[in-house]
């Protein structure tokens, strides 16, 4: 379908006037979390256009918190619905940051739009929707590949994702008194098992830290309820100081969760990104993750990757096969205490 829309149609040029731009990222938290950086460059860059950013059912919490834009969110697996929310935008400009799922593409092709860009990436034939495309690179921090879409604007991107907490006076009661940290244990997407750091080192962390009188909250999603109960209740015996909050917060009120912690240690998953985002100093463990490709970006985070040879592999999050699938126990947890402790003692 793609190859067919491409051949049907002319490479256009971009509008000289540009008075509604759309930034399409329906589907990924970590994702979305990058991406606000381009966005918010958009709507500096354009401050009289308005700024329509198209959000998925998982990312649409996170879209919300960028001021001066509007949010809309798609059923991306629904075409008939999708398609008649994009094209009724009437817009000038729609950027797709879309790397890899042609179906992003082929709405993209299909909205209606004056002019389009998007990700040209190898083996997806994604090119053929789009006005304009940039290489999909593999050597570089997303961040970076979803920048160098965004300059097809006309604009120089140089914001980092940013989410600030609540104002103090309405800043919510934290979740435990006294300071903590935060241990997020749980990866999401495909084959996400492989991306999990062993219970005995969470445990032998948790022991390390409680013993600095540091208390220490779990956090995780509406699914992860009922694994994290199984790992608190695991540490029966050792008196640790852990407090689950796993499907207590929606992701915009995790900021002030994630913001006010000591730190935050997680798995390569899209709290980390929050984490970071929001200032906290935040230790990544990268097993199979490429950590140049997703490493936290933000101020005061860090990234540990795995020992083992031949890690690191993962660039679109499906490249297993033929793969090792024990690169997360190539984290020690002397080298991830060594790093948590050198922040609590800040």
């Amino acid at each position: 379908m793609l190859g067919a829309l491409g051949a049907l149609r002319r490479k256009r040029p971009i509008p000289e006037r540009l008075d509604r731009i759309g930034i399409m990222k329906s589907t990924g938290i970590g994702d979305m979390i990058l991406a606000t950086a381009g966005v918010r460059d958009i709507a500096e860059a354009f401050p009289d256009a308005e700024i329509v950013l198209f959000a998925g059912a998982d990312n649409a919490d996170l879209a919300r918190l960028v001021p001066g834009v509007r949010v809309v969110e798609l059923a991306a697996s629904r075409p008939w619905r999708t398609l008649p929310r994009l094209r009724a935008e009437r817009l000038d400009a729609l950027i797709d940051l879309g790397q890899w799922t042609r179906l992003e593409a082929l709405y993209a092709g299909l909205s209606g739009a004056r002019w389009t860009a998007g990700f040209a990436t190898p083996g997806q034939r994604r090119h053929y929707a789009y006005d304009a495309t940039v290489s999909h690179s593999s050597d570089v921090r997303e961040l970076d590949n979803f920048r160098r879409l965004v300059a097809l604007l006309g604009l120089e991107p140089t914001s980092m994702p940013s989410f600030h907490p609540t104002r103090a006076s309405d800043r919510p009661p934290p979740p435990v008194d006294g300071p903590y940290a935060v241990l997020h244990m749980w990866p999401g997407g495909y084959r996400s098992e492989l991306r999990e750091w062993p219970a005995p080192s969470w445990r032998t962390l948790a022991e390390i830290i409680g013993a600095r009188g540091c208390s220490m909250v779990l956090t995780g999603g509406p699914g992860d309820v009922d694994r994290t109960a199984a790992f608190v209740a695991s540490c029966d015996g050792l008196d640790l100081p852990l407090f689950p909050v796993a499907g207590r917060y929606r992701l915009h009120e995790l900021v002030d969760v994630l913001a006010t912690a000591r730190c935050v240690v997680s798995v390569n998953t899209g709290v980390m990104h929050l984490a970071a985002a929001t200032g906290a100093p935040t230790i990544a463990l990268n097993g199979p993750t490429s950590s140049l490709r997703w490493g936290p970006v933000g101020p005061r985070a860090i990234s540990l990757d795995s020992d083992f040879p031949g890690c690191g592999f993962l660039n679109l999050g499906s490249e297993y096969d033929g793969q090792r699938t024990d690169c997360m126990k190539g984290i020690s947890v002397e080298r991830v205490a060594a790093a948590v402790l050198e922040q609590i003692r800040d």
